[in-house]
């Protein structure tokens, strides 16, 4: 299929949009995440595997439209929808008689991988919330393929006629790279460009880095390239409007650095910095920016994380009481549960929903009664937000909390 690159056309992750042909052997699969494919004349170029469950439909498709043999695959990070659908590739390979593939990748990578497997049943159970995958479909990957060759900064190969510069930078994690085809004018961006705010800040995952993020896309617009193929979503023509899409994302996460810095640096701790950040019009308008994955509330966290440590200001905090010994005593003040669960409601009707949450909590955390009153206007009020929710990520972490706490009530 002819490629759609039109801003009507956008969404995070849009799915099937199956193989588009850019001309000139440039081609991106847009699955759940997106892979790219360049054909030259001594072999095919991968950059991006996909997932697990991608292998079969990658070779199918790379099948589809060249009989070349795949020469390397290129992981642009080591997430669970970027580098994990080489086996099939791999199985391809062997079954043509072709040399295998040479896996690329960087050096930070590795360590990646041997930490998921230390920690599958953490990352399983993270990303079934994260993604909202259902109980008996595996939610992580378990067949892990390492690299063969790892660099640290950058790495240049010509194969053919093209030449295909990596270059890393930190962003949605440490091991993250994109592509530079100087011959195609063209950029794979992996996921430092998803058409969202940058994920940045993910609630459940390690630290991610916004200045060398916005940094990466400056690189990215100063090469003046007429395509950019994203991790996620359709890509961008134009050499005009990748600069501005470029621009105008770095400037939205140097902007949110510098004010957590200057806040910092004002004595202001963490929740008066997340309370008081801006985010202007102009970035909450953008198409570029839709909060629909990441969100710029997961940035400041991020970047509070990347400058702060974890004491919040008040000494009452660094050695915490636990949340049910003081939930016991607000109730003891508050006259019991009921009266707390019946402020909860008024501040519910009062559209105040996220306030009347932490109110319900505490008749949850006290292990005070009527408990299932208690659950089943907490499963409300998380329903609530959900459905307002833009934020994938947000939303699917609110009805994570819906399904754990009917699971209670069924039981």
């Amino acid at each position: 299929m002819s490629a759609d690159t039109s801003l009507g056309s956008q969404s995070l992750f849009s799915g099937e949009g199956g193989m588009q042909d850019f001309g000139n052997g440039l081609y991106m699969l847009q699955l759940f995440a997106n892979i790219c494919m360049v054909e030259t004349g001594e072999g095919v170029v991968l950059f991006d595997l996909g997932l697990p469950i991608d292998g079969p439909r990658i070779v199918q498709e790379l099948r589809a439209v060249t009989d070349m043999p795949v020469r390397y695959m290129i992981y642009g990070h080591g997430h669970a929808d970027h580098a994990f659908g080489s086996r099939a590739v791999l199985e391809d390979a062997a079954e043509r008689g072709h040399d295998k593939p040479v896996i690329v990748a960087h050096e930070s990578l590795p360590r990646r991988f041997d930490r998921y497997q230390r920690m599958l049943p953490y990352h399983e159970h993270i990303n079934r919330i994260q993604f909202g995958i259902p109980e008996g479909i595996p939610a992580f990957p378990w067949d892990y393929i390492y690299p063969d060759e790892v660099f640290r900064d950058e790495m240049t190969f010509c194969l053919g006629d093209t030449t295909f510069a990596l270059k890393h930078a930190r962003g949605e994690t440490d091991d993250h790279i994109w592509m530079w085809i100087p011959e195609r004018n063209a950029v794979c961006a992996s996921d430092f460009w998803v058409w969202s705010c940058p994920n940045v800040g993910n609630p459940f995952k390690v630290q991610r880095y916004a200045l060398e993020w916005a940094q990466a896309l400056e690189d990215m617009a100063s090469l003046s390239p007429e395509l950019m193929l994203p991790g996620h979503g359709a890509a961008i023509s134009g050499a005009a409007e990748v600069e501005e899409a470029c621009h105008t994302v770095a400037r939205a996460l140097r902007l949110l650095d510098d004010q957590v810095v200057e806040m910092l640096n004002e004595g202001k701790w963490q929740e008066e910095v997340l309370l008081s950040f801006a985010w202007p019009q102009e970035f909450a308008a953008s198409p570029y920016l839709a909060p629909i994955y990441g969100h710029p509330y997961f940035v400041v966290q991020a970047l509070l994380r990347q400058y702060h440590g974890w004491y919040d200001g008040n000494p009452s905090h660094l050695f915490p009481a636990g949340s049910g010994e003081l939930a016991a005593q607000v109730l003891e003040l508050a006259g019991g549960a009921g009266l707390v669960l019946a402020k909860a409601r008024e501040l519910a009707e009062a559209g105040k929903t996220q306030l009347a949450l932490h109110v319900v909590d505490y008749v949850l955390d006290a292990g005070a009664e009527p408990r299932r009153e208690a659950l089943e206007l907490k499963t409300s009020l998380l329903e609530a937000l959900a459905a307002k929710e833009r934020s994938l990520i947000a939303r699917n972490i609110f009805l994570g909390g819906v399904r754990q706490i009917k699971k209670e009530l069924q039981g």
